[in-house]
């Protein structure tokens, strides 16, 4: 096959195609040159077929600037599996978010096996494992939604580095991964009782959660004692995830603070010392501690804190601050830690108070608000019992006109 680019004659053998496949060849070439030409990316279809190409003919593709030389990667790069793999690897900063991106791929793997190739996933397939998810597993929507929008962005690192074209998971419509019905807010009075059962540093570990709204593990572990500002009452927080911030040293933290550095040892760097361990199991703890204080256990634990603690926040700060001192946007925190409580209800009850209705106003039926109530109109032709009455005077009402002791007639019933 021959043709020509910028005033030269390239040539493409195309060894034994058939006559038919030897046409799709330089149907896409020649999109390909006529895409180069006018300096504009050429058709998905024609995109695809490249990035599918091998041996010879991809080279003199690649030689000649029609497609992007791909970068030297192993054999098994375009395998969704070990593509993922290597991108959480890279990627993932904290524990907790590549182990959330790894129960994605373990669903994923589930479902297609471990040998599909990232190009082999049509939008089908794709719509069809979110639905195979919520429906055949009974997993909860949010969940299914929350493994399918990662897997999604593993495919859009697939087409940043030049291995796919399309993202097979862009048609697929997915809900919102927020599951209010975990939703719980821990009340002032709630955490009050919980600390009084807990030891120093568990106590230390639950008020920096429930009112300053640090991440736990991730935030709580890394905390130094040359992080506490005494003097000007102010935090740092170096997050893992989103970098560096303050927040105050609220009140209800200086004596659980206090209190933690008298215990500990001489020359301590962190302030969290004996649950620094990644194998402890914070979450469990935190169950038995407040079932010791009486209370039920709610789910997402730590989560919930830091939602309780940006909602008492709301109510008193600008979002802008709020935000600045919890390390999100607030977007994030209408949408995940915004919480509705009990004193909100308390509040709506007295709002306002009642509406001052003025005696005897007119009203189109005739009667009053306020006043007394109408006396039914007495008509000779009425029936006892019936709702409405009839017709005054033998004649037939004309078209419009409501006769004495009549309600106005209407084409239809309302």
């Amino acid at each position: 096959m021959r043709f020509y680019q910028d005033g030269k004659r390239r040539s493409l053998y195309l060894a034994s195609l058939s006559k038919r496949a030897a046409d799709n060849v330089a149907r896409h070439v020649d999109e390909l040159a006529t895409a180069y030409a006018a300096n504009i990316p050429p058709a998905p279809e024609t995109t695809r077929w490249a990035n599918g190409t091998e041996g010879s003919i991809r080279k003199s593709l690649e030689r000649w600037g029609l497609i992007d030389s791909r970068p030297a990667q192993t054999a098994d790069c375009r395998l969704c599996v070990p593509f993922f793999e290597s991108w959480i690897v890279e990627n993932c900063r904290t524990d907790r978010t590549e182990n959330n991106y790894r129960q994605a791929v373990k669903w994923f793997v589930r479902r297609f096996g471990s040998d599909r190739t990232l190009t082999s996933i049509t939008p089908a397939e794709f719509a069809s494992w979110h639905r195979w998810m919520i429906h055949a597993d009974r997993l909860a929507p949010s969940t299914a939604n929350k493994h399918a929008k990662r897997i999604r962005t593993l495919f859009k690192n697939a087409i940043d580095a030049r291995l796919l074209a399309e993202n097979p998971g862009t048609g697929t419509k997915l809900g919102s991964e927020v599951n209010s019905d975990r939703d719980h807010y821990v009340s002032r009075e709630d955490a009050a009782r919980i600390i009084a059962v807990c030891d120093t540093e568990w106590a230390l570990i639950f008020g920096l959660c429930r009112f300053a709204g640090l991440r736990c593990p991730s935030e709580v572990t890394a905390l130094l004692w040359s992080d506490i500002d005494w003097e000007a009452g102010r935090i740092r927080i170096d997050s893992p995830k989103t970098g560096l911030r303050f927040c105050p040293l609220w009140p209800a933290l200086r004596p659980l603070l206090d209190a933690a550095w008298d215990a500990a040892p001489e020359g301590a760097k962190y302030v969290i010392g004996r649950h620094r361990d990644k194998e402890s199991n914070l979450r469990t703890q935190l169950t038995r501690i407040v079932q010791r204080a009486g209370l039920i256990p709610w789910p997402k634990g730590f989560v919930n804190l830091r939602a309780s603690c940006r909602t008492d926040l709301e109510g008193r700060f600008e979002s802008h601050v709020c935000d600045a001192w919890m390390g999100h946007s607030s977007k994030i925190a209408h949408k995940h830690y915004l919480r509705v409580t009990e004193a909100h209800w308390e509040r709506a009850l007295e709002f306002g108070g009642p509406v001052e209705v003025p005696s005897a106003v007119p009203q189109p039926d005739g009667g009053p608000i306020g006043g007394p109530s109408p006396a039914r109109p007495e008509s000779a032709g009425a029936d006892e019992g019936t709702k409405k009455p009839s017709v005054s005077g033998g004649g037939k009402a004309g078209k419009g006109l409501v006769l004495a002791g009549e309600y106005p007639r209407r084409d239809s019933n309302p």
